[in-house]
């Protein structure tokens, strides 16, 4: 084999480590998670986010919302968690990838009880009573 044919394959090779090298680290990154808390009994809410475990992102939601009757509404790894009411008392929350998604997806949840909520979607909020309360996102979100 020539000398260019050999630095040829010698420069493939290289850059066949590098990727493999550089590549794996995504792969292996450390997941993020967040949670959103609420107390029905005094309209209330926290959220957490950037916590490595789901339960730490969960405890850390209950706690600051404080309350007896706080649950969490809605945990995530990696994206954004969104909570919604209208002004019949209805209450949300979903997760998704990113802000948008996950306002829609607590829209969608929403209308399952009120389906005006489902205006919302279609940029008539002040419609249908609906009113995104936090959307919070992991700083690795999309």
């Amino acid at each position: 084999m020539s000398f260019t044919g050999k630095a040829g394959v010698a420069v493939a090779a290289l850059g066949l480590a590098a990727g493999s090298i550089f590549g794996a680290g995504t792969a292996n990154a450390q997941s993020l998670h967040g949670a959103i808390a609420f107390s029905e009994e005094n309209w209330t809410y926290e959220s957490s986010f950037d916590w490595p475990s789901f339960e730490e992102a969960k405890d850390r939601a209950l706690t600051r919302c404080g309350y007896d009757d706080c649950e969490v509404m809605v945990s995530w790894a990696n994206g954004c968690g969104a909570l919604v009411w209208n002004d019949q008392g209805w209450v949300a929350a979903a997760s998704g990838p990113n802000r948008s998604e996950a306002v829609r997806k607590a829209i969608d949840k929403l209308s399952q009880g009120v389906p005006v909520a489902q205006l919302a979607n279609f940029g008539s909020s002040d419609l249908s009573g609906t009113k995104v309360v936090e959307v919070v996102c992991t700083s690795n979100a999309n």
